[in-house]
């Protein structure tokens, strides 16, 4: 019912961003379209859910989301789409042509914050919707890269202060993505064309490598992503004649790209940048942490190991369980432990990655005694001098998760479980 719903329903818009180059959208479609013709490409990978692959020439792009029509299949929502605006049914029109490349686009409930869908000045033109195609331009002097987000990530509010980044329930796996289609206002030769994808794709893992965010969520990042990149038609190309597109594969451009290969670069940074800000995304200590493959609970678990004098009926360890885990989740709200945590996590990174030429800790070497240095440190501000004692007992016997961590982030977390053990007992003596 509620795709049928949405069909009663419109926010339907135009706006034209080059000559002749005009954006068509509603809640479950967004199409281009170029009257006089796009050369495009892309490397696409789903044949289910898209009809483009490698280069084309066609009058528009198509974007449908999951909604657009009730039987939810691709195919069919393309027939619906061209009978119901009128697009030419996707027929060779000259040899090699076709009408339309179109995608689907899997609309998750992702958080969008109010994402302008004409450009950053124009204030009425803000949506805030979310299941439909939602998308953001970022515009330079001769192209535009149109943004469309999808995510399963929910932040989960723990206590007043901290968050996590949680896939949202239902969902099979994390799902991360920025999918976009980049038009370049230039007639470009083919060769020319796959040059400047080529930069776009380098351009784009670049930005997102340099953030290094949380390793499970850099993992799941861009897996399904879709880039089609566009451009006016190519050189060589005679509308209404028919033409071999092998035969403009092989013409040759004396232009200078090199001014177009750096706007491709400046607008696609900004493009990244913007996406996790119009997601509402941000990832916290809580979020690097269980990229280590720690959970609060593992820490409470080696916490307990070695938690002796006390008590021992289930109610008990009940009760010390959850004091333990309050004092974890409050602790994790200082900036001093969270400043030493993540010195520990990204040195040990950059070690593992062998980015640091003079550093080999392959084998936990025994003058490496830094990481002590940092986890006595964690200890001592949480609890003062008595916690670098309990310190010491974590640090050796290595309870639970510690066992399994790296040779800088066990100390850390030892110090971590040690100041809280400790800050624990103190508070109830």
């Amino acid at each position: 019912m509620k795709n049928r719903k949405n069909k009663f329903k419109t926010k339907k818009r135009t706006k034209k961003i080059f000559d002749n180059i005009k954006l068509h959208s509603d809640y479950d479609y967004f199409y281009m379209e170029n009257p006089n013709y796009f050369l495009t490409f892309c490397d696409g990978f789903d044949v289910e859910n898209q009809i483009n692959n490698g280069i084309d020439i066609v009058e528009n792009i198509i974007i449908l989301s999951t909604n657009y029509n009730v039987e939810n299949n691709f195919k069919t929502s393309l027939k619906h789409f061209e009978k119901e605006k009128k697009i030419k049914s996707n027929f060779n029109s000259y040899n090699e042509y076709n009408s339309y490349i179109a995608q689907q686009f899997p609309v998750n409930q992702s958080n969008l914050k109010n994402i302008n869908i004409e450009n950053e000045n124009n204030k009425n033109s803000e949506i805030n919707s979310n299941n439909n195609i939602n998308y953001f331009l970022e515009n330079s002097d001769s192209l535009t890269i149109i943004n469309f987000m999808n995510n399963n990530l929910n932040l989960i509010k723990l206590t007043d202060y901290l968050k996590i980044a949680k896939v949202k329930r239902d969902s099979n796996s994390l799902e991360l993505n920025l999918n976009q289609i980049i038009y370049i206002d230039e007639s470009l030769t083919m060769r020319e064309l796959i040059r400047l994808y080529k930069i776009a794709i380098e351009t784009k893992i670049k930005y997102f490598d340099y953030l290094r965010l949380p390793e499970h969520i850099h993992d799941a990042l861009n897996n399904n992503e879709s880039i089609i990149l566009a451009c006016k038609s190519p050189s060589g190309f005679d509308e209404g004649k028919e033409q071999n597109l092998m035969e403009l594969i092989n013409i040759h451009s004396n232009k200078n790209i090199e001014t177009i290969e750096k706007e491709v670069v400046r607008t696609m940074v900004k493009s990244c940048s913007k996406s996790l800000d119009k997601m509402e995304l941000s990832f916290g200590i809580l979020d690097y942490i269980l990229a280590e493959g720690i959970t609060i609970d593992l820490l409470v678990d080696a916490g307990m190991e070695l938690c002796v004098g006390i008590d021992e009926t289930p109610e008990k360890i009940k009760e010390l369980r959850l004091r333990l885990k309050n004092q974890i989740l409050k602790t994790l709200e200082d900036i001093n432990v969270i400043a030493l945590l993540m010195s520990a996590i990204r040195c040990e990174e950059d070690f593992k990655a062998n980015r640091v030429r003079e550093v080999d800790v392959s084998d936990d070497p025994a003058y490496l005694y830094s990481d002590e240095v940092l986890g006595i440190a964690i200890s001592n501000q949480i609890a003062g001098t008595k916690a670098t004692f309990n310190f010491k007992r974590y640090d050796e016997k290595k309870p639970g998760i510690l066992s399994k961590l790296g040779p800088m982030v066990d100390d850390i977390f030892a110090g971590l479980i040690a100041g809280c053990m400790s800050k624990m007992f103190e508070e109830e003596y």
